[in-house]
């Protein structure tokens, strides 16, 4: 399983505990990085992005937290948010058990799944005896 995570291609956007927030910034500056360095774009348009994708996740509300402000859905949230704005075709999710212990995460993600203009697969990476949870929580794809 963690061989095959970490054998991904580029087009993958990942959500994964090795991957983690950088402490010192909010929120919001955690995913503006991306557009900042990814895409090239200035700081005022990559934070517009940011706030955009915050808001398509129903978490505009975190913007200004850092990572020990939050709490495990608002870290996870912000960290699809640093996923979905690189706008690849895959977003791997590995091992959302161990990010989400404070919320019944199937429901969670099928939610996140759920907004509006989340397209692309969403695949999940997980010990073999959690799978049929994730089968349910993907299921309305």
């Amino acid at each position: 399983m963690l061989a095959a995570v970490a054998a991904l291609p580029d087009d993958v956007a990942r959500v994964a505990l090795d991957l983690p927030l950088r402490a010192n910034l909010s929120a919001l500056d955690n995913i503006a990085l991306i557009p900042l360095y990814q895409s090239h774009f200035d700081a005022t348009e990559s934070t517009r992005q940011a706030q955009a994708m915050l808001e398509r996740l129903g978490f505009a509300g975190i913007a200004p937290l850092r990572d020990p402000d939050m709490t495990p859905a608002q870290r996870f949230a912000t960290q699809l948010a640093r996923a979905l704005i690189l706008q690849r075709p895959r977003l791997v999710i590995d091992r959302p058990g161990a990010m989400l212990y404070d919320v019944p995460y199937p429901a969670f993600i099928r939610q996140l799944a759920e907004q509006a203009a989340m397209t692309g697969t969403w695949e999940i990476y997980d010990f073999s005896w959690n799978q049929p949870l994730y089968n349910q929580a993907l299921d309305s794809e």
